[in-house]
């Protein structure tokens, strides 16, 4: 195997693995397995250990205690934790683009997607509480439309992208 090559192993339905042959990362991911709520392990499909950086993909979206749940355990078992939470291989957490050990196609529509679904929910949020202020808020409604209609946009640009393709273009599956 190359120094590259990645470790897998199999635990319950779970997938985990590590970067290089070094089986210490995967011993490691199996304990940090054993200690989730079994409600985060039934939804996680696969742990991913990229030099001490954990990536998480899940199978249905976590809620805040789970993605909390993952991070306090991780944390038991490496100095400086850090955690990247994916939901069927789509980035559910951050803004920038990083190495995703889940996805070999670009998602990357996805990922912006995700993130002004974020600022949608965020914008709407901030109306409901100027409202309840006594604050007009016209700006953040049209603000919250437009982010709807650019998420639109993504989401026709993508399957226009893939119905515009020749069969056997680069990318499509």
């Amino acid at each position: 195997m190359s120094a590259a090559a990645h470790v897998t192993k199999d635990i319950a339905g779970m997938i985990v693995t590590a970067l290089d042959e070094q089986t210490w990362r995967v011993e490691r991911l199996r304990r940090v397995e054993a200690e989730l709520a079994s409600e985060a392990r039934r939804k996680i499909r696969r742990l991913h250990d990229h030099k001490g950086v954990l990536f998480v993909n899940w199978t249905e979206r976590p809620n805040a205690q789970e993605i909390a749940g993952v991070t306090d355990v991780w944390g038991r078992h490496e100095n400086e934790p850090v955690t990247y939470h994916f939901e069927m291989g789509v980035e559910l957490v951050g803004a920038a683009a990083r190495y995703n050990p889940f996805d070999g196609s670009d998602h990357s529509h996805l990922a912006a997607i995700e993130l002004l679904r974020s600022a949608r929910d965020l914008l709407k949020k901030t109306g409901v509480v100027m409202k309840k202020n006594g604050s007009r808020p016209h700006g953040v409604r049209r603000l919250f439309q437009a982010i709807k209609l650019t998420e639109g946009a993504l989401r026709h640009a993508r399957r226009s992208q893939t119905v515009d393709r020749p069969i056997g273009w680069p990318g499509q599956s």
